[in-house]
């Protein structure tokens, strides 16, 4: 061997990589490749600019209807507060008691029913008590002539005649 040669062993990998490399930048570097990304790049702009716009308006928007919101929550205060004393005023009304004057033509009159409900019954224990006897006289065979004379406060044939007459 005359002159000693040296050899490597080297990957080819990166050199393949590189090479790639160069051949992208020699075709990307093309007038209407670069006008394309500048155009989407300018698309991209104005539809952020809209976007941008649509949330201003949303937001003024959002403004107005929140500037209307208090005069509507005093309002609202107000009738609260309105039924609120209407109903404490109710309440203040049904827990006090009624003074004895005012409950005294009420127990007047509750007296008088009684009174009439009392007189009512003894009343009708009378009429009771005189059926019973009535009842036992009649079922004893008592000549009916001697029944009614036992009560002469009966009005029993005259009754009896009238009817016959109409």
């Amino acid at each position: 061997m005359p002159e000693e040669e040296s050899y490597q062993i080297i990957p080819v990998t990166p050199i393949r990589r590189l090479e790639k490399r160069l051949d992208g930048l020699e075709r990307g570097g093309t007038v209407p490749q670069l006008q394309n990304l500048m155009n989407q790049i300018i698309e991209l702009i104005r539809s952020n600019q809209k976007i941008v716009n649509d949330v201003i308006r949303a937001n003024t928007e959002l403004r107005n209807e929140l500037s209307r919101i208090p005069p509507k929550m005093d309002d609202m205060i107000m009738t609260m507060k309105n039924f609120i004393g209407l109903v404490e005023a109710a309440g203040k009304d049904e827990i006090s008691s009624p003074s004895p004057e005012s409950m005294k033509p009420l127990e007047d009159l509750l007296k008088k029913m009684v009174d009439q409900n009392e007189k009512l019954l003894e009343g009708n224990e009378a009429v009771v008590d005189q059926l019973n006897i009535l009842g036992k006289k009649m079922r004893g065979s008592t000549p009916v002539s001697r029944i009614v004379s036992a009560y002469p406060g009966m009005r029993i044939r005259r009754d009896m005649k009238r009817r016959e007459i109409k």
